[in-house]
């Protein structure tokens, strides 16, 4: 038996981290937040877990960057809508 299998283009998108592998793993982490937004609708949680996993990510010596504001406001503007709900510094 043959199952087609979806396959989906792998792009990175930039996260404004230092390398492809850094905005990979960054884009990883949007997305799993944005299935937690599909999932239950509540953007403040998705952002508290999406800042969470940037500081364990950023304390690798790989990826320290990743606690950059301009990474973390990347991520936010990729997941949030509603700025005024949902406050960046948490």
């Amino acid at each position: 038996m043959n199952y087609e299998t979806p396959v989906k283009s792998m792009t990175v998108t930039s996260y404004g981290m230092f390398t492809d592998k850094g905005n990979y793993m960054v884009g990883r982490i949007v997305e799993a937040a944005q299935g937690l937004i599909q999932l239950d609708g509540d953007e403040l949680n998705a952002w508290q877990f999406a800042y969470r996993e940037l500081m364990k990510l950023g304390h690798t010596d790989e990826f320290g960057e990743a606690t950059d504001t301009a990474v973390r406001e990347e991520v936010y503007e990729a997941i949030v809508t509603d700025h005024f709900s949902i406050p960046f510094y948490i």
